[in-house]
């Protein structure tokens, strides 16, 4: 096989991938989680379903990597300097994600399953929660280093404890996720985390 022809099917196959996410997003947006299947996925996507489950082996997988396709552009956590300013904006970010009705029901209803399926588990810590969370904490550490967050606190503990808040509020939908959660969030974790004022 030529390297044109290598890289015609690789192109054809970031097509069909797209195809299959925007298809699973469209879904999202129109209905509930339960109403909708990988049949009306592959139909939506104009794929063969056989195609779809070739890599996608469960609805749940194919909906959790449409949905971190759709998000992680929106999750770069921010360096200006400022740990106050950035952490609020990830925040906020994170809050309309979770405040979307085409993402936040859906992906309760794929952490749901994870209790009871063992492959959705071991991928949405791999490729979701994981590397998320590697990031937050990267940031901590570096606002640790410049003296603006103590540096006596457990960093892992600190990322619970600043966005655990907002996992809280979509996995029980115990109150609206909105920016001024954020805010208040950002507000409240930095009169513990920050390094006084001197």
């Amino acid at each position: 096989m030529t390297s044109v022809e290598q890289s015609a099917l690789v192109a054809d196959d970031v097509t069909t991938r797209e195809r299959i996410f925007e298809a699973v997003l469209g879904l999202c947006r129109e209905r509930a989680y339960d109403a909708f299947d990988v049949g009306d996925i592959s139909r939506r996507a104009g794929v063969d379903e056989e195609a779809v489950r070739a890599g996608w082996p469960a609805k749940n997988l194919v909906v959790m990597e449409a949905l971190l396709h759709a998000v992680a552009p929106h999750m770069r956590f921010p360096r200006t300097g400022d740990i106050r300013a950035d952490l609020e904006q990830q925040l906020a970010a994170t809050a309309r994600l979770f405040a979307d009705p085409g993402i936040g029901p859906h992906l309760r209803a794929v952490i749901s399953e994870m209790h009871t399926d063992a492959r959705l588990s071991e991928t949405f810590l791999r490729k979701v929660y994981t590397p998320n969370r590697t990031v937050a904490r990267a940031r901590f550490e570096l606002a640790q280093e410049q003296g603006q967050l103590r540096p006596d606190i457990d960093l892992d503990t600190a990322v619970d404890l600043v966005f655990g808040s907002l996992w809280f509020r979509l996995l029980l939908a115990t109150g609206p996720l909105t920016p001024q959660l954020a805010a208040s969030i950002t507000e409240h974790a930095l009169a513990g985390l920050a390094v006084p004022a001197a």
